[in-house]
């Protein structure tokens, strides 16, 4: 049985899909399942067209994903769930307090900012292409860590 693993973010259009790419390219060729999905997310919209170009100047093609509405049966599918920011972490566990034990912030595996200091993942959702780019390095660096984990 494969591993799956879940990341959060709010529209499942820029952050979530990013760290989605991310962690497939980490993880090619081992049995993890990698998906996403949005706590206020309308399904069947696109990524932003700033993390599509962020994510190719890495070589990973996200142009194809279309965002998802979390629900509990993604939740409870999922092995590990990681989320961008406290909110996420609130809000999931408010419905779903069962899943707090397999539920993390993504920034917890930030070697730069893994004091607890800066616990979310910036959202560029509307920024400059710039912003997308600071916050695909802090996703880079932050797979890299959560890669060793797994």
């Amino acid at each position: 049985m494969s591993m799956k693993i879940l990341f959060v973010c709010t529209g499942n259009t820029c952050r979530s899909p990013m760290a989605e790419g991310l962690l497939r390219r980490a993880l090619e060729g081992k049995d993890i399942e990698v998906v996403s999905a949005g706590t206020g997310a309308f399904p069947g919209a696109s990524a932003s067209a700033e993390a599509v170009e962020v994510m190719r100047e890495e070589g990973i093609d996200i142009s194809a994903h279309t965002s998802r509405l979390l629900d509990g049966f993604l939740l409870e599918d999922a092995d590990r769930i990681f989320v961008m920011t406290e909110g996420h972490l609130d809000f999931i566990t408010s419905w779903f307090k069962s899943m707090r034990d397999k539920m993390w912030l993504l920034r917890e595996f930030d070697p730069v900012k893994n004091d607890g200091s800066y616990p979310n993942i910036p959202d560029p959702i509307g920024a400059s292409v710039d912003e997308y780019r600071k916050v695909k390095e802090i996703l880079k660096r932050t797979i890299a860590e959560l890669e060793k984990e797994l």
